[in-house]
């Protein structure tokens, strides 16, 4: 496979007008286009956007407080966060110094999955770190996990944002929550959006996760599959 890079400089409909570097590389584009007779090409695109001093403390604060939690020096547990993802990734070693924008979001999401599965304690509120592409999964994560999205404390409530609730005299074993938006939310921090939803989701910038088949199954959810068998979860508004 023959590799060009290209830039691209308008947009129009679902039509992209790409720059190359120059003559010579479109004219080797057009002749292996030819060549091969093809009639689709591949496109990737690379970030060359470097990572941001936010992402790189986030991520220095995520290994000491896993250290913290299970006992190992936290350049091991370094090391071992960044082999497994380059290994899960097909990646080559890199950086943490000038790595990618979106390689170093990629492994703090990582991360984040293994801090809301084994409800690590950070020392932090990963919403105040986090950049706004990373805050949603980690709010996905939070459902699955059933930890508060804020604070990451457990228990806590599947909480229904407004427009998504369940309204009175309702069986909720019996309405469809697919599609419903809702955050993970822990007593303390139930009671506060209960008290102003709105205020409070513009403070901690999060937005609500619509509910998928798998945050369904994770609450005891109905989603319209199985009225019959499906429960709700008790603790969910």
């Amino acid at each position: 496979m023959k590799e060009f890079q290209a830039y691209p400089t308008q947009k129009a409909g679902n039509e992209v007008l790409f720059r190359f570097r120059d003559e010579e590389s479109v004219n080797q584009f057009l002749s292996t286009f030819q060549l091969f007779k093809q009639t689709l090409v591949e496109i990737q695109v690379r970030d060359d956007r470097e990572i941001s001093a936010q992402q790189r403390k986030f991520i220095y604060a995520l290994f000491r407080d896993i250290s913290k939690w299970n006992g190992d020096d936290p350049e091991y547990i370094k090391k071992w966060f960044k082999f497994s993802y380059e290994y899960w990734k097909d990646l080559d070693e890199f950086s943490l110094r000038d790595v990618e924008k979106s390689v170093a979001a990629g492994l703090i999401t990582f991360m984040l999955d293994f801090v809301a599965e084994h409800n690590v304690p950070l020392s932090f509120k990963p919403l105040d770190a986090l950049e706004p592409e990373d805050v949603a999964h980690f709010e996905y994560a939070c459902l699955m996990n059933k930890c508060c999205v804020i604070c990451g404390k457990k228990p806590s409530d599947l909480h229904h944002l407004d427009g998504s609730r369940v309204g009175m005299g309702n069986d909720r074993r019996n309405i469809n929550h697919f599609g419903r938006k809702a955050v993970q939310l822990c007593r303390e921090h139930h009671q506060m959006f209960h008290v102003d939803e709105i205020k409070f989701m513009k403070k901690y910038h999060i937005n609500g996760i619509k509910i998928d088949e798998r945050i369904a199954r994770a609450h005891r959810l109905n989603i319209g599959e199985n009225n019959d068998t499906a429960t709700s979860s008790r603790n969910e508004d």
